[in-house]
């Protein structure tokens, strides 16, 4: 069996975790990694591993150096949550020809968000034979593919709701940051509406991608601005403890209607109080159908496992920009 051969774009947290999952796999080969910071650049890729190991693989800063230099079958670019920021790197690995699987929340569905740029990236990889998809465990899955993969037993959908309970304080300090954890109330609005801190990215997204799934042609898709969390007690979280009156976390939530009834609904909830963690999907229709992952699915080492699983079906699809729901659904990859 050929491996298929990755270059990392981008060596943070998730990058050097999706590097140091696919090292061992027999499907794959890391042939070279990139990344700006120049604190990175330069160092053995292993050197970031949670175990530290010699791989020869030298992080790089000139992509079109690597590009030029390593013959590659896609690229996993793990950098940022908004298209226009990551849209220069996107159009450098087509100009390349090269696949592109991505964990930019915006890119998951750019169609109504950014309608331009999807098209001229749709255009671009049709252009140099390749597929570009953006992935992650949310978006990307559990609040829009598997919700429109369970309805596939339905004759008709009425509606759908998704709950995504989590225990912030389990997940990375740059997740903790992202939902407000240890700031005060003022701190926390301050911060949302500055744009320092976004909370999660990607639910008008989700929703987008389950009406376009279904075929559905909304009046309106609504994100509300995110909720502070409140500690009622002394809540301890991954950044220290924090007493009571201050955030430890953040409810968002997302809707769309159709014909004036409401018929999706995304509530996105994590915070360092949460007692039971658990992803649910409630699907009203012929058949009513409710499923409930008890204990969840760990946001981190779910987005490694669904950038990694996604890599052989882009390769494999129809040249363009695709979104999850128009690839054969990924499974576990050796």
């Amino acid at each position: 069996m050929d491996r298929m051969r990755v270059i990392i774009m981008g060596c943070g947290i998730m990058g050097r975790r999706v590097a140091e999952a696919l090292l061992p796999k027999q499907s794959f080969e890391i042939v070279g990694a990139l990344d700006i910071n120049p604190e990175l650049t330069g160092r053995d890729l292993g050197e970031l591993f949670s175990s530290p190991q010699d791989t020869g693989i030298v992080i790089a800063n000139d992509a079109e150096a690597l590009f030029t230099r390593v013959k590659a079958d896609a690229v996993v670019q793990t950098t940022l949550s908004h298209l226009t920021t990551v849209l220069p790197q996107i159009e450098q690995c087509l100009q390349a020809g090269l696949n592109i699987v991505s964990t930019c929340e915006e890119l998951s569905f750019p169609w109504k968000r950014h309608p331009e740029l999807a098209s001229r990236i749709d255009n671009m990889a049709k252009e140099a034979g390749v597929t570009v998809v953006g992935t992650g465990i949310n978006p990307g899955y559990l609040m829009d593919s598997l919700p429109l993969a369970l309805t596939a037993p339905c004759l008709r959908v009425d509606s759908i709701r998704v709950t995504r309970m989590m225990n912030s304080a389990r997940r990375r300090i740059p997740f903790q940051k992202k939902v407000g954890s240890n700031m005060t109330p003022e701190e926390f609005r301050q911060k949302i509406d500055d744009g320092i801190i976004t909370g999660h990215v990607g639910l008008l997204e989700s929703i987008n991608m389950i009406a376009s799934g279904l075929g559905w042609k909304l009046d309106e898709a609504v994100e509300l601005p995110p909720e502070a969390v409140i500690a009622e007690t002394e809540t301890p979280s991954g950044m220290g403890t924090v007493p009571p009156g201050d955030v430890i976390g953040l409810r968002s939530v997302a809707y769309a209607k159709k014909d004036g009834e409401k018929i999706i609904t995304l509530e996105f909830i994590a915070n360092a109080g949460v007692k039971q963690e658990y992803d649910e999907i409630e699907i009203k229709g012929e058949p009513d159908i409710h499923e409930k992952i008890l204990g969840g699915v760990h946001g981190d080492t779910g987005t490694v496992s669904m950038t990694i699983n996604t890599i052989p079906k882009t390769i494999a699809a129809v040249p363009g920009l695709k979104v999850m729901s128009e690839l054969p659904a990924p499974c576990a990859t050796l």
